[in-house]
Formats: structure tokens, sequence, C-alpha cells
């Protein structure tokens, strides 16, 4: 049996299965008013500088309903930077430490929401949603699309902990 004691506020809030296919109705619907999004295997593919298919309509979608968007993201800086600048000057959180909840009240203050008003979108357990529902924000979680590059043995660990921790919840179908 999986030890949990350590990451037993890791169950999101909501699933989708990508981030295109958040729609800004399920923003409202969750109570949410802004959204951070995280980069690798959320919005880009896995330490790259390449979007996922639809990212950009996705944005403006967001855009139009009047839903601020910031980046939060454990990326580098510079990365996270120039990251902002492709998506047209989104604000954004680089080095942001997740789970540590201090980026997630900055992100909800640079959208002028409260935490608890601010839906964070990511697709790891224990860094954005475990961090999300610490600080008291509305977690979204996003299935993973690539496998990561950089340290692949560590996060195929981080990817087994993480389905065996939903299975062991019974959300085994959410991975």
């Amino acid at each position: 049996m999986l030890n949990t004691s350590l990451s037993s506020n890791s169950i999101p809030k909501y699933f989708f299965n990508k981030l295109v296919d958040i729609t800004p109705e399920d923003i409202f619907s969750m109570g949410a008013k802004a959204v951070g999004i995280d980069l690798d295997n959320t919005s880009f593919y896995d330490s790259t500088y390449k979007p996922f298919p639809g990212v950009y309509e996705w944005l403006s979608s967001m855009k139009k309903a009047g839903i601020p968007v910031i980046i939060v993201s454990n990326t580098y800086e510079f990365r996270a930077n120039r990251i902002s600048k492709k998506l047209g000057g989104l604000p954004y959180i680089g080095n942001a430490n997740k789970p540590d909840t201090k980026c997630f009240f900055e992100a909800a203050k640079q959208c002028g929401v409260d935490v608890s008003e601010f839906a964070m979108v990511g697709d790891q357990l224990f860094t954005d949603i475990q961090g999300a529902n610490n600080a008291g924000a509305i977690s979204v979680r996003v299935k993973y699309m690539t496998r990561e590059i950089l340290m692949g043995i560590r996060f195929r660990l981080v990817r087994r902990r993480e389905r065996l921790y939903l299975e062991d919840k019974g959300l085994g179908d959410k991975v």
C-alpha cells in the first residue's frame, strides 16, 4: 500500500484530459475568476518551447471571457520569461517551487483575485495539485501529454507514484 501521509491533500478538485478541454464556462462553474497554468506536459511539450495544439486558441477564449491567465511553473526563470513572451506577454512565476504555497498566493494577487477564486491547472499531483489545495486554490488536473525528457527516470517514478496514489483513492481512471 502506498504511504500517502505526506501527500494527503493531493486529490484534484477537477479532472480534464487536456488544458484545451477546459472552457471559460468550466472556469466560472468552479467558482474561479483567474487561472494559473503549468508549462511542462500541461500547456507545452516537456522541456521545450513548443505549445500543445490549441493553446493559443484556448488563451484567446479565456481573454475574451475576461479570465486572467498566469504561468506558474517550476521551470527556470529564463525559460518562463521566453514562453511568456511567446504567449503574448502572459504574467508568469518561474522557479515557483511548487508545492510551496507562496507562488499560488502571488499568482492570485497578480491576477487581482483571492486565492480561493484562483484555479491552478497542472499535470502533477504532488506539485501543482497538492500546492494548490494547500493554498486554498481550486486544483485542476490534466493528464500529462508526453513522457518527460529531462530527468526521465525520476519522472517515471513520480508518474508511478501518482498512479498508485490515485488507484489507492479509487480514482485509477483519472491517471
